[in-house]
């Protein structure tokens, strides 16, 4: 972990299990994590080893960011488009870390990736920041630390004319991504779910 000029702590490899740690708790108790456990909460003590996967994805071939050492908050981008090839997934993990819960688990998380993929090359298949990953440990919400490891990377966004394309699954976040400059461009059903996900862009300067 080092800091970066923006103030934030920019995430290493040897963080990839502290990081995976952070976002498995701030997400078990989430719906879209209910819905791929598909109700078996036995499984949620698993949950960090899948996170080590997506970790991996974002220090090795994104940007993660945290607060601070301790990670009250974590932040991971990737600049999109997003190419990462099938020897760079492995590199990661795959597919071994994400059936840590179960195949069950391993093929709706697939479908839900594939689905993002989807909306996200219909709706802005442009050059823009993609933010994958915002999490805030739960005895740290309502405190600024999201706003904490978002702001300087949207400021150092405008100040290269980049514009930045995420989805939430939670409708409270919306309001939080519109006071950061986020507009809601579309929004689509998990089948079976009763989960809208919502597509949001923040627009470049020049647009």
């Amino acid at each position: 972990m080092i800091q970066s000029d923006n103030g934030l702590y920019r995430l290493e490899k040897t963080d990839i299990k502290h990081l995976a740690y952070v976002t498995a708790e701030a997400f078990k108790d989430d719906q879209l994590t209910s819905y791929l456990l598909q109700g078996d909460t036995r499984k949620i003590k698993r949950l960090p080893v899948v996170f080590e996967y997506y970790a991996a994805l974002g220090i090795k071939y994104g940007q993660a960011y945290a607060s601070s050492p301790d990670m009250e908050a974590v932040s991971v981008w990737f600049d999109a488009p997003v190419h990462i090839s099938l020897w760079q997934l492995i590199s990661c993990g795959f597919p071994v870390k994400n059936m840590w819960c179960g195949f069950n688990y391993f093929q709706q998380d697939m479908h839900l990736n594939s689905l993002c993929d989807k909306m996200r090359n219909q709706l802005y298949p442009f050059p823009n920041k993609y933010l994958a990953l915002l999490a805030v440990a739960p005895k740290y919400r309502s405190r600024g630390f999201a706003s904490k490891v978002v702001r300087p990377i949207l400021a150092e966004l405008d100040q290269s004319n980049t514009a930045s394309y995420l989805e939430t699954q939670n409708q409270p976040n919306v309001s939080m991504y519109r006071h950061w400059g986020y507009e809601e461009i579309g929004q689509f059903g998990i089948p079976l779910a009763n989960i809208s996900l919502h597509a949001m862009l923040r627009k470049n300067r020049k647009d």
